[in-house]
């Protein structure tokens, strides 16, 4: 069961198109990097690692440090209601341009070729 003060910090946490985006990246593929998801989305860094931050405050997503990457995820413990709520509202959105051309992104990422640049 979720509380008020938990629901209210999960609803403004997807308050914002960018951090729906990244939700919607982290539900087709786990184990996105800042950099991938900044590539994707075409978002600053400060700006992405800011979105991670108040979605793993939310407890949306978590992470975890590999070697040099630190790889984000939909956070493996999110009670039922919560991931119903996070996949209800991607599914409404499933045929939304942004979501779309992420997700065809997703596929021909490369974390090593990003960080080169």
């Amino acid at each position: 069961m979720i509380k008020l003060d938990k629901l209210s910090k999960i609803i403004k946490a997807l308050a914002d198109p960018g951090r729906i985006r990244i939700l919607a990246l982290l539900l087709a593929k786990n184990n996105l990097c800042v950099c991938e998801i900044q590539n994707i989305i075409g978002l600053s860094q400060p700006t992405i690692s800011f979105h991670l931050r108040l979605l793993e405050n939310a407890g949306l997503v978590e992470y975890k440090k590999d070697g040099l990457w630190v790889n984000y995820s939909i956070n493996s413990n999110m009670d039922d209601n919560t991931r119903k709520l996070i996949d209800n509202i991607i599914n409404i959105l499933k045929d939304d341009e942004k979501i779309l051309e992420d997700r065809k992104k997703i596929n021909g990422i490369d974390r090593i070729e990003i960080c080169k640049r």
